[in-house]
C-alpha cells in the first residue's frame, strides 16, 4: 500500500494539470467547443496538428466543453473537432508564438460528421488568458532585419523600454553582449533561456550561448506580471531554436567588413584595421535515407555552425608615457628644484630625486643602475614603459594595435515523434569566444586583456499525453559556462626576477601577469598588465 501511494505521488508530481507551466519555450492552444444555441459540446475529438511538419496531438473536450493542448512548439497549427451528430470543423492557421496561450474556440453546426465547415483564424488575436507585459520578436523580424554582428541582442531594442548602458558587459563580450537595461532595470536583471533552459553567464549576466541569427526561430521578453515559473531575474528573454520540418531547407553565408571599403573619420590621420568575417550555415529538415528509413512526419533534424574572425584596429593618441631619459635615472636636464634648495614635493610639485642614503642630490643628478630596485630593472627589462611618439597630441604617446575577436558555435538538434509514447527532442550546444581588449595600458602585448569562455549546454525533454486531460512534460538539461578574465603571460624568469614572496608559486599562464605601474602626474595612463 505504501509503495502503490508512493508512484502516485510521483505520478502526480510529474503531471501537469490544466494550468501548465510553459519554462518559456512553449506555448498552448485552448478554447471551447460549443453549437449553434451556445450550448457547450463535452467529449468531442481535437486534433491540433502542426502545418510544418503535420505531426498531430489529440484531446478531448471536458464536460464544460473547453480543451487545452500544452507543450506546442512555435509555429503554424490547424485545430480539427469531431463530435457525434455535428459536422467537421476546422480552425486554419492559428499562429502560434513563444510563451503564448492561443484561445481557438469552435462553434459546432449539426449535420454529418462526413460534412465539414473550416474557419480561418484571426490574423490579429487579443490575449485574454495571459497578464503579461511582453514584446515578441517574430521569425519574420529575426529573419529579415538586418543586424550589425548578427547577434538578436541587437532585436530587443525594437521594444520599448530597452537601452543601451555602460557596463563592462561590452567591453569583456564585444559582439556577444552589452550591458542593456529594460525598463529601467539593471543589465545584471535579465534571464536569458534557450528552448525552456537557463542560457545565462552568471559571470557577467550576459546570454551565454548566443545562437545563429538563422538558427533561431523567435524570442519573446517578459517584463511585467509574467508568470512565477520563471524566476530569477526582472526581465525574462525567452529564445526558442528552429526545429526541421518535412522540407529540406538550408542557408550558408559569408559576411565581410574591411577598413579598405571605409572612409576616415573627422580628424582621423588614418583608417584603423578592420577585419570581420562571419561565415556559417543552418541546415534542417526529415531524416530521410531512401529505401532505409523516411522520417517525414516524425524524424527531424537541425545543424548550425557560425564563426567570427574579428581583427579590431586601435589608433588612440590620448595616452602619456614618462620622459625615456629619466626612466634610466637621468635627471641632468630635468630643470627640477632639489629639496635641498627649498622644494618641497606635492601632488603637482615634483623636485629633483636626492640620495636617500646621504640626503643629497645625486652626482650629475643620474641615479646608478645599481641603485635601481628589482621591479624598476625587471619593468626596464622588458621594456613594458614606451617612449612618446606623438607631438601635437592631446597625449604624447599614440598607442597603435590590433585586437581580435575569435568565436565559434555549433548546435544540433533532433526532434523525434514516439506515437502513444509522445515525442522527444535533444539539443546540443558548444561555443567557444575568445577576446583582446585595453582597459587603460599602454603596454603592448603585456597590457592586453583578454577574456576566454567555452560554453557547454545540451537538453533533452519528453511530452507524454496522459489519457485525454493530464500531460506529462520532463525536460533535462546542463549548462556548463566556463569564463576566464586575465592577460597575456608574462615569462617566468621576469616573475623569479622580483623575488616576490607569499604569492601563489605556479599560477596559471592567463594569471602570471606583470604588475600594473603608475607614475605621479601621469593621469589616465598606465602600463604593465
Amino acid at each position: 500500500m505504501r509503495a502503490r501511494n508512493l508512484l502516485a505521488g510521483l505520478l502526480l508530481a510529474m503531471s501537469a494539470t490544466l494550468a501548465f507551466a510553459q519554462g518559456g519555450a512553449y506555448g498552448t492552444i485552448l478554447g471551447t467547443v460549443t453549437d449553434n444555441s451556445g450550448a457547450v459540446v463535452a467529449n468531442a475529438g481535437i486534433e491540433v496538428t502542426n502545418i510544418a511538419t503535420n505531426v498531430s496531438k489529440r484531446t478531448e473536450t471536458t464536460s464544460t466543453g473547453d480543451y487545452t493542448v500544452p507543450y506546442l512548439p512555435p509555429g503554424i497549427y490547424r485545430v480539427t473537432v469531431q463530435a457525434p451528430g455535428f459536422q467537421r470543423s476546422v480552425v486554419d492557421q492559428i499562429g502560434l508564438v513563444v510563451g503564448q496561450e492561443v484561445r481557438a474556440n469552435v462553434s459546432m453546426k449539426p449535420g454529418a460528421v462526413s460534412e465539414s465547415v473550416r474557419v480561418e483564424a484571426s490574423a490579429v488575436a487579443l490575449d485574454t488568458d495571459s497578464s503579461a507585459v511582453a514584446q515578441l520578436i517574430s521569425e519574420k523580424q529575426v529573419d529579415q532585419l538586418p543586424l550589425n554582428g548578427r547577434n538578436f541582442l541587437t532585436l530587443l531594442f525594437i521594444g520599448a523600454g530597452a537601452v543601451q548602458t555602460n557596463g563592462e558587459q561590452g567591453q569583456m563580450r564585444q559582439g556577444e553582449g552589452n550591458a542593456i537595461s529594460i525598463n529601467g532595470g539593471r543589465p545584471t536583471s535579465n534571464n536569458y533561456t534557450l528552448d525552456g533552459l537557463i542560457n545565462t553567464d552568471t559571470a557577467l549576466n550576459t546570454p551565454a550561448v548566443i545562437l545563429s541569427q538563422d538558427a533561431i526561430q523567435e524570442f519573446k521578453v517578459q517584463s511585467e506580471t509574467y508568470s512565477a515559473e520563471y524566476g530569477f531575474s526582472a526581465n525574462q528573454i525567452n529564445i526558442v531554436s528552429k526545429i526541421g520540418t518535412n522540407q529540406l531547407h538550408g542557408t550558408a553565408w559569408d559576411f565581410l567588413r574591411n577598413d579598405a571599403l571605409d572612409a576616415k573619420a573627422p580628424f582621423q590621420s588614418t583608417i584603423p584595421k578592420l577585419r570581420q568575417n562571419q561565415f556559417g550555415y543552418v541546415l534542417g529538415g526529415p531524416i530521410y535515407i531512401p529505401k532505409v528509413y523516411d522520417g517525414r512526419n516524425k524524424t527531424f533534424f537541425l545543424a548550425n555552425y557560425e564563426g567570427w574572425r574579428i581583427r579590431n584596429g586601435l589608433n588612440q593618441d590620448n595616452f602619456n608615457a614618462p620622459n625615456p631619459a629619466q626612466l634610466t635615472g637621468d635627471f641632468s636636464s630635468s630643470g627640477l628644484t632639489p629639496i635641498t634648495a627649498g622644494c618641497t614635493p606635492g601632488a603637482k610639485q615634483f623636485c629633483l630625486p636626492i640620495d636617500p642614503v646621504t640626503g643629497q642630490p645625486f652626482p650629475g643628478n643620474i641615479i646608478p643602475s645599481s641603485r635601481f630596485s628589482r621591479l624598476a630593472k625587471v619593468v626596464l627589462g622588458a621594456k613594458l614603459i614606451p617612449a612618446p611618439n606623438c607631438t601635437g597630441c592631446p597625449g604624447n604617446y599614440r598607442l597603435v594595435t590590433n585586437l581580435q575577436n575569435q568565436t565559434n558555435q555549433q548546435t544540433y538538434k533532433l526532434d523525434q515523434q514516439l506515437g502513444h509514447f509522445g515525442s522527444v527532442f535533444f539539443r546540443y550546444t558548444t561555443a567557444t569566444y575568445d577576446n583582446q581588449n585595453i582597459n587603460g595600458s599602454a603596454t603592448i602585448p603585456f597590457g592586453v586583456g583578454v577574456f576566454t569562455e567555452k560554453y557547454e549546454s545540451w537538453m533533452i525533454s519528453h511530452t507524454l499525453n496522459l489519457g485525454s486531460k493530464y500531460v506529462n512534460s520532463f525536460r533535462f538539461g546542463r549548462l556548463e559556462p566556463i569564463a576566464v578574465q586575465g592577460g597575456m603571460p608574462a615569462p617566468t624568469s621576469d616573475v623569479t626576477a622580483l623575488g616576490v614572496t607569499g604569492v601563489f608559486p605556479t599560477l596559471p599562464a592567463y594569471a602570471r601577469l606583470y604588475p600594473t605601474i603608475g607614475f605621479q602626474g601621469i593621469n589616465g595612463t598606465s602600463f604593465g598588465s
